[in-house]
């Protein structure tokens, strides 16, 4: 059948070139000469494709559509490849061998359909070597090399390794079922046992949320002073900035107002308490004068409560009303101690309620953002004590505690989150800092172990061989955990009693990575 297949290509190639290179408009001649191929290059064209240069995905993969498969041996997408896929090709239609066209769109012999414009790499785009216009067909294609799907030829598309999560893999087909025999490959079923050294998962370093502050203003005015900028420690009370605002020059004289009326009411309420035991005023004035300074006395309350609203202090609105201030000035200040981790306030900028103008941390603690595999959820709980490490920060070891566990489990990534709190002395630790946290346990922790030979890694992505058939292998991504000696602890990605090959795994990845050394689809 290889063979067949590639005298296919040779046929269909040397007539599909010739057609490619015929797609400028009013070319007689069928296959072009220097002049022709000097023009196309002079007119910014691919000599190769005819097509412009910016527009041509054959030569820049960038161009290609995002998620279409491309077959290297043919240079065109997988699913306008009619050689690997015979069965995409539509019956009903009418093919021109001449050109590896429809004759429905074989504008070589139909000059009527009209001139072929060049497409870029999208969902239209046109096959030079013999495709068609058209959509990729719904579901996956079959590797009819390998018989298995395209989008796990593991040997087709070594590529798509890279873009895999722990569990996944891509389908490697041998030769036969005794490749693996004669090449000395070995298997072994992963083994459980107690984990090394606790449960290792990686981690990303953020502010610890209970110590955070975004400091906006309750009022909108304008910037008219800051007194701090990013990086600075401040003490709680510390005023930040001041705005000016026309809501607290009014707040403040409505404060003023309230105190000079309920000043007022009292004396009145006095004059005719003093009335009423001399039996010289009514009844009924009096409690007119009680209920009008108490009515005042309930204003004075509600316009100072206002001012503690906006942010002032009790020793602010005391000054307010000792000295009889209606100032627009509104102070911000800092409402606990720490470090500004941002800052946004600029003088003369206009700002509303809900603007951010500092972010205030209290780096004394940081929070560690985890991902446990899914089948480690039952071992862990919150309580239990970690250990971090950083590539930043090479020889320290920063220990804590699990403060919190999600109640559900990402569906991608099967993972969950959790979260542990770590003392940050000397502020070495910052925000965004990636590191590796090892959880111990109060509960018994096991994990499934092989032999170290047996973990790869593929352009830096961790991977076992797994046997799926005699000559079926998968290469699975997994996450690995703790080695001791000889043996390795494997995370997440494969499951109990699964055959991972533990000898000669190098003729797995060889075979694996085979294309990218120049052996393509059909090549034996």
């Amino acid at each position: 059948m290889k063979s067949k297949k590639g005298m296919a290509l040779v046929a269909i190639t040397v007539v599909a070139v010739a057609a490619v290179l015929v797609l400028v408009k009013g070319r007689e001649s069928p296959l072009p000469g220097e002049a022709q191929v000097a023009e196309a290059q002079q007119g910014e064209r691919c000599a190769k494709h005819l097509l412009p240069v910016a527009e041509c995905f054959f030569c820049d993969p960038a161009l290609r559509e995002p998620g279409r498969l491309w077959c290297k041996e043919h240079d065109r997408y997988e699913d306008r490849c009619f050689i690997c896929h015979p069965e995409l090709m539509d019956a009903d239609r009418l093919w021109c061998k001449e050109h590896s066209l429809y004759e429905d769109e074989c504008f070589f012999c139909h000059p009527e359909l009209g001139e072929v414009q060049p497409a870029s790499g999208g969902s239209d785009a046109c096959c030079p070597e013999g495709g068609e216009v058209g959509t990729s067909p719904p579901g996956d294609l079959l590797c009819v090399e390998h018989d298995v799907w395209e989008s796990e030829c593991g040997i087709c598309h070594p590529e798509l390794i890279a873009n895999l999560e722990p569990g996944q893999g891509l389908k490697i087909r041998l030769a036969s079922s005794e490749s693996a025999l004669k090449a000395g490959v070995r298997t072994s079923a992963a083994v459980a046992g107690s984990s090394l050294g606790g449960l290792v998962v990686l981690s990303w370093l953020s502010y610890d949320q209970n110590r955070l502050a975004r400091i906006t203003p309750l009022a909108d005015g304008v910037v008219r002073e800051v007194f701090a900028d990013v990086g600075d420690s401040v003490s709680k009370g510390q005023v930040l900035v001041e705005i000016d605002s026309p809501e607290i020059a009014r707040a403040k004289s409505d404060y003023l107002s309230s105190l000079a009326d309920e000043a007022l009411k009292a004396l009145v309420f006095n004059r005719e308490k003093d009335l009423l035991e001399k039996s010289i005023t009514s009844q009924q004035e009096y409690e007119e004068a009680s209920a009008e300074y108490q009515k005042a006395m309930n204003t004075m309350m509600t316009t100072r409560q206002q001012l503690l609203n906006y942010g002032l202090t009790e020793g602010q609105v005391r000054e307010v009303a000792e000295t009889s201030s209606s100032s627009s000035r509104l102070p911000i200040v800092a409402p606990f101690s720490g470090t500004l981790v941002e800052r946004d306030a600029v003088v003369g900028e206009a700002i509303e309620v809900g603007d951010v103008l500092f972010s205030l941390a209290d780096l004394s603690s940081m929070w560690l953002e985890l991902s446990i595999p899914e089948d480690k959820l039952s071992s862990i709980e919150v309580g239990d004590p970690v250990e971090a490490t950083f590539d930043a920060l090479p020889g320290a070891i920063v220990s804590g505690r699990l403060i919190w566990v999600a109640s559900s489990i990402d569906e991608q990534s099967r993972m969950i989150k959790a979260r542990a709190v770590i003392p940050n002395r000397g502020s070495s630790l910052k925000h965004g800092m990636f590191g590796q946290v090892r959880i111990f346990p109060k509960r018994s922790l096991t994990g499934l172990h092989v032999p170290v030979q047996a973990l790869h890694h593929v352009g830096g992505t961790p991977v076992v061989f797994v046997k799926l058939e005699g000559d079926l292998y998968e290469i699975r991504r997994v996450s690995p955990g703790g080695n001791a000696g000889e043996s390795v602890e494997i995370l997440a990605g494969i499951f109990p009693q699964e055959e991972v090959v533990v000898a000669h795994s190098f003729t797995m990845k060889s075979e694996f990575l085979k294309s990218r050394l120049g052996a393509g689809c059909v090549h034996e």
